[in-house]
């Protein structure tokens, strides 16, 4: 059988109809054995040891970046009678930023994060979960879940509140 007659033969339509299948499902296994966690952590150290009760928690994170995916994060801070508690605030210290995302490849940045008032003193820990979707059907279904070095710090009391330095007036 020639070239010719070969193309001929060839169904052309079926071809056609196929192909847009065909990408879609090699697509699709891609997406599904997409499972490379964006970050890895390599370390994490508290900096600060002993936090007052409404004070701020220092941790310094050492990670490697692989690739740029978004992002949702979740904290917890246990306390030592092992009630959990939601921080409110966190402030980013040290990271460097290009447009919006960090670098790929390896870095060590800050977090610093609010210790609720409500806390309970004595040997607490800090937990940070991130949820990334990186493609659609992560974004539907499957995320991938990286969870941050746990830490351990101390709670301890709040310091005393100030009193005003104007005497009070007597009637």
């Amino acid at each position: 059988m020639t070239v010719l007659e070969r193309t001929r033969a060839f169904d052309w339509l079926s071809s056609a109809i196929a192909s847009p299948f065909a990408v879609l499902l090699a697509w699709l296994v891609i997406a599904i054995i997409d499972r490379e966690p964006p970050t890895v952590f390599e370390a994490a150290a508290v900096l600060t040891l002993e936090v007052p009760q409404g004070g701020v928690l220092d941790i310094q994170y050492t990670v490697i970046q692989n690739r740029i995916c978004a992002a949702t994060v979740e904290r917890y801070v246990t306390d030592s009678d092992g009630i959990v508690h939601v921080p409110s605030t966190y402030t980013v210290g040290r990271r460097p930023l290009i447009d919006g995302y960090p670098p790929e490849g390896r870095e060590t940045y800050q977090r610093s994060i609010t210790i609720p008032l409500a806390t309970a003193l004595g040997r607490a820990h800090y937990e940070a979960r991130f949820t990334y979707t990186c493609n659609i059907l992560q974004k539907l279904a499957f995320p991938i879940v990286v969870t941050a070095p746990t830490v351990y710090f101390d709670i301890v009391p709040a310091p005393a509140p100030l009193m005003p330095l104007t005497p009070e007036l007597k009637p």
